[in-house]
């Protein structure tokens, strides 16, 4: 066969038209792109990761980890400090300890400081920038992203707030340091001042290094011997740095997963295009495939010829999109390495696994590229004779799509009422939009000329002549312009489907925080002996404070029409009194029924012990019982508790309940920062107070989602590339399609400027129709999603949004015409209509 004159013939031919093989590969190009720097990108990660992330020093010979000796019967007994006693056993020639110290600064307590603990020598995780390491008792150094937030410089003091109104500790910055894993409010002092702040807790972990002639086998025994009921854990140093490396090695497998995924659909959306330009490809030389089985050529040999140039057009398409993404991650990583202060590990290049994105480049092409050449084989070979170029310009309605169709449109439409329970209520609505895609693909002939039809009335009105000509190209070739559209329709489905997911998800997410803390500021007490009276009564004399609720609670017993028990946190509220505790969802009732001589439970008390709205629960504590009916079942159930009664209500019958949380908004005339300021400081000076501002967490939620939103985008953003590059492809060879067609209309009058308006038409018709079923179709399966999940309430579909995308992808389908428009119009009637 390769040196058969048929195969010469088709080689010859791809030398002569280089173009249209780069043009059938373009979509095959940048999806070869995006798997080839997905896989180094995932490698690359890994060894970054595992390079800067790995908490365990290449100098530890052991790492050991105490058992967790908190007990809360006695929570102020200060935790045992062993590095005086491993540091007496054989072969131990240093130890550090791990831990930290979290206090709150006496004029803002609403984010603690972090002072980490480091041991100067091999084991040291700090590395010094500028000053002088802290050594005695008080010093600290300060990490970059701290020193640049709290403008702290050498000599500078941080004041941190005592414990249970000890007194407050002064700190002297020394020196500027690198930390791993820093982040902002993060000192690191010697472990004696640590230990001096914080005597109540315990170290986490123990790194030690060994003597000479002391393996870490050695040294591990030995410590084992020595403590072994004391810790839970005693590993060497490399047993340690795998199990970091292991973990971190997953993060970027299941990164790869992902990209995965969106690399898969790339693909899908590459083969969608490969198949309908190579359709084109096949129509367009109909006469001379005829003259080829005139001249003795079989089927099965103008069926090889043509799939050995689809793999030919793979082939090179995958190469091309392996090179740019080697020339990407290169100068992405320089560009990248500019801006960071720890230089990046050099790029991960797997050579076979960029041969394995070539081969399944060329794959996937071939694949695509059978239908298209299999009725391409079927020309017979009087059409030679015939003088009309004949277009694939068929209407795609056999009866085998037909009946396919009507299964995937059922098949979907069953999943939905699917019902497994938990997570596995998304897989059975993936699967729905799995089956309603493909129905989409063997229904797009017959669905896309009614769209087309739909908006090709306006457009022929606006565009006149030229519209009029775009809307009837769409029309005449159905199959053409359906697997354009459902193209763009699976790129826009994507992107809405996640604007709607993660818009809900962030609805959800706020709706929750503001049932969490109903309130501007949340002051909780950071132990089980709640808030004094006396740091309530100094809260609310505050000049700046406004309305003040008060939340009590206790552990009470619990009996309910499906069962009881021992211990349910209760929350003691006044509904009444402080109205946005009447925030967040319910199951049954209204928060607002919620007073005296009645009961709120949240939505798993109710599951789980078979309580309803009216139903009596009988709630008992140390002095007394109370039986009372359920008036609300409520979702969130952070602030109110398992179970929620009336303040009296809970005194009643748990006379020791404290207040264990203070919901206060701003006096009117003053605002959140000032508040915030003021309780800070008495919170500070009293010790033993959390102070939450929501606000700020609405802030980092926000942004957090935000940076999902846009990475997910980006990702679905590349099925949309090549969708956009299938557009322009699809027009670019029915330019050479029409090229007779065009002359003809020169001929006739029609001016360049109105061939190039037909064409951007053409391409408004196929961005309208995708916009729509697209934005359908996603918006829907995105609620649908988020429906099946039962964790963001409500479905919140942004309308803004997704009415940009509409109008974005309209005019990505416009620019995508450009260049074809343009070679459209440099054709000279008299060339045109002598083309063939």
């Amino acid at each position: 066969m390769a040196r058969s004159p048929l195969l010469r013939t088709v080689i010859q031919e791809i030398k002569q038209r280089p173009t249209r093989l780069l043009l059938t590969g373009l979509a095959v190009v940048v999806a070869t792109m995006f798997a080839a720097a997905s896989l180094m990108f995932t490698d690359t990660m890994r060894v970054a990761l595992t390079n800067s992330a790995s908490k365990t020093p290449e100098a530890a010979a052991a790492v050991l980890s105490p058992k967790n000796e908190y007990d809360p019967q006695h929570p102020d007994k200060p935790g045992t400090d062993h590095t005086a006693a491993i540091k007496a056993v054989p072969g131990v020639a240093e130890v550090a300890p791990e831990g930290a110290a979290y206090l709150a600064s006496p004029t803002d307590s609403s984010q603690p400081w972090r002072v980490v603990a480091d041991t100067p020598g091999a084991l040291a995780r700090a590395t010094l920038l500028s000053g002088k390491m802290p050594v005695a008792l008080n010093e600290v150094g300060v990490s970059e992203a701290t020193a640049k937030r709290e403008d702290l410089k050498i000599g500078s003091t941080v004041t941190l707030a005592g414990e249970r109104g000890a007194k407050a500790a002064t700190l002297t910055v020394t020196g500027v340091v690198k930390l791993k894993g820093g982040g902002d409010r993060t000192l690191v002092a010697p472990p004696a001042t640590v230990r001096a702040l914080e005597p109540r807790s315990s170290w986490y972990t123990y790194e030690l290094t060994a003597t000479p002639g002391t393996s870490p086998e050695q040294l591990v025994a030995a410590v084992k011997a020595k403590f072994g009921p004391a810790m839970s854990t005693v590993r060497t140093g490399a047993e340690q740095r795998k199990i970091d490396t292991d973990r971190l090695g997953s993060a970027a497998d299941q990164a790869l997963m992902i990209l995965s995924v969106f690399t898969g659909l790339s693909m899908l959306a590459a083969a969608l295009v490969v198949a309908s330009t190579f359709r084109i490809v096949v129509a367009q030389r109909r006469r001379r495939t005829a003259l080829m089985r005139c001249v003795g050529a079989s089927r099965r040999q103008v069926l090889r010829a043509l799939l050995t140039e689809a793999g030919i057009s793979g082939f090179v398409a995958g190469l091309l999109g392996g090179g740019l993404a080697l020339a990407l991650g290169y100068g992405t990583l320089a560009i990248v390495n500019t801006q960071v202060e720890d230089p990046l590990p050099p790029l991960q290049v797997s050579w076979l696994s960029l041969a394995l994105c070539v081969l399944a480049a060329t794959v996937v092409t071939v694949i695509a590229a059978v239908g298209p050449a299999v009725q391409g084989t079927k020309v017979p070979p009087v059409a030679a004779l015939g003088a009309a170029r004949v277009s694939e310009a068929g209407t795609g309605r056999s009866k085998a799509r037909i009946v396919f169709m009507v299964l995937f449109t059922l098949a979907a439409i069953g999943l939905l009422f699917v019902k497994l329970g938990d997570t596995l209520n998304l897989l059975t609505v993936v699967g729905s939009g799995v089956f309603a895609f493909g129905a989409l693909i063997l229904g797009g002939p017959l669905l896309m000329p009614l769209l087309a039809r739909l908006f090709g009335a306006p457009i022929r009105k606006i565009g006149g002549v030229p519209g009029r000509i775009a809307v009837g190209n769409a029309l005449r070739v159905p199959k053409r312009t359906a697997a354009t559209t459902v193209v763009l329709t699976m790129g826009v489905g994507l992107i809405a489907a996640v604007l709607v997911g993660l818009s809900s998800a962030q609805a959800g997410a706020i709706e929750r925080l503001d049932a969490r803390y109903p309130a501007k500021l949340v002051v909780e007490s950071n132990d089980s002996e709640g808030l004094s009276a006396a740091a309530i009564k100094t809260l609310d004399d505050l000049p700046e404070s406004g309305p003040i609720g008060k939340l009590s609670s206790a552990q009470l017993a619990l009996s309910a029409p499906g069962g009881s028990v021992d211990r349910i946190y209760t929350v003691g509220a006044d509904v009444a009194g402080f109205p946005a505790l009447t925030k967040g969802r319910v199951e049954g009732g209204k928060l607002t029924d919620l007073g005296k001589g009645k009961a709120g439970v949240s939505l798993a008390v109710a599951d789980k012990y078979g309580v309803k709205v009216g139903d009596k629960i009988t709630v008992t504590g140390p002095g007394g019982k109370l039986e009372l009916p359920v008036a609300v079942v409520y979702r969130d159930a952070a602030t109110l508790g398992g179970v929620s009664l009336f303040p009296s209500d809970l005194a009643q019958i748990a006379p020791k309940a404290e207040v264990s949380q203070l919901l206060i908004d701003p006096v009117a005339g003053s605002d959140v920062d000032k508040l915030r300021k003021a309780v800070g400081a008495v919170a500070g000076s009293l010790g033993g107070i959390r102070v939450v501002v929501p606000e700020d967490m609405k802030k980092e939620l926000a942004s957090a989602l935000n940076t999902m939103t846009y990475v997910a985008l980006g990702l679905v953003g590349m099925t949309v590339l090549v969708a956009v590059v299938g557009v322009a492809v699809t027009l670019s060879l029915s330019v050479v399609e029409r090229t007779q067609e065009s002359g003809l209309l020169r001929a006739m009058g029609l001016s360049r400027g109105g061939l190039r308006a037909a064409l951007a038409w053409e391409a408004v018709v196929f961005g309208a129709c995708a916009a729509v079923v697209g934005l359908g179709l996603g918006g829907l399966y995105g609620g649908l999603a988020v429906q099946s999940l039962e964790l963001f309430g409500s479905v919140t579909v942004p309308w803004l949004q997704l009415g940009a995308v509409g109008l974005g992808l309209v005019a990505l389908a416009l620019v995508a015409a450009v260049g074809p428009a343009r070679r459209s119009a440099r054709v000279s009637p008299l060339e045109a209509l002598v083309a063939d």
